[in-house]
């Protein structure tokens, strides 16, 4: 997912006082803590480029339009397809939970996109009881965990350019191994949506963090 589903009521107190400590440390700087990392994102995400091929590839899902993906999560899924088809052996895992009433999970959605471009649903595991990019990673985890042929390889990480920074640093905080893939083949990024994914990254690092400076055993099970 590219965007935050879930409302700070939901967070709870500890996502509630980092994320009062993230804005904190950015007035207090000046902003610089932030454009710092916007500038290290930017250069990074640009020179990000999809691996030729990867035997499991993690595709974050995207809030749905009309039940159905839209233009930026059909890039991410047609970036998946043409991975699969590189390597026939390769397996797909697509997740999302429901986040738009009354229309399927992004990731029921995405398989079924999968499908009619021709990836076989043997191929494909769905992931659909996440709201926001930590669920959609930690689930993940705990999927391919519980999976005794997931093997030692880095998972191919397939998600939009803007989106992919944040996305690797957490699933690398979660012990995952895996390559970034941005879905989109240029090295163009959106200077409006990386902004406010730096405004979210920052938020991430400064909890995390906290979290590990104080040894705070809930704030780590839940982001770790």
């Amino acid at each position: 997912m590219g965007e935050v589903r879930v409302g700070l009521g939901r967070i709870g107190p500890d996502g509630l006082a980092t994320f009062a400590l993230s804005n904190l440390i950015i007035l207090a700087t000046g902003g610089l803590s932030w454009l710092a990392l916007w500038l290290y994102t930017v250069h990074w995400s640009r020179r990000r480029r999809c691996p030729g091929r990867g035997d499991c590839i993690l595709v974050l899902g995207q809030q749905l339009e009309s039940g159905a993906p839209g233009p930026g999560y059909r890039l991410r899924l047609l970036r998946a397809v043409r991975l699969a088809r590189r390597n026939p052996d390769a397996r797909i895992l697509v997740l999302g939970g429901q986040t738009s009433v009354g229309a399927p999970s992004e990731a029921a959605a995405g398989a079924a996109f999968l499908q009619h471009h021709g990836i076989a649903a043997t191929r494909i595991r769905t992931e659909d009881a996440s709201r926001h990019t930590l669920e959609n990673l930690r689930n993940a985890r705990d999927l391919l965990t519980a999976t005794p042929e997931a093997g030692d390889a880095p998972l191919v990480l397939v998600t939009s350019r803007f989106h992919l920074a944040r996305a690797v640093a957490i699933a690398r905080g979660m012990g995952l191994r895996v390559c970034p893939c941005p879905a989109e083949p240029g090295s163009t990024v959106s200077a409006a949506r990386l902004a406010r994914e730096c405004w979210m990254l920052h938020w991430y690092h400064t909890g995390r963090t906290l979290a590990r400076l104080i040894r705070h055993r809930g704030m780590l099970e839940r982001i770790s």
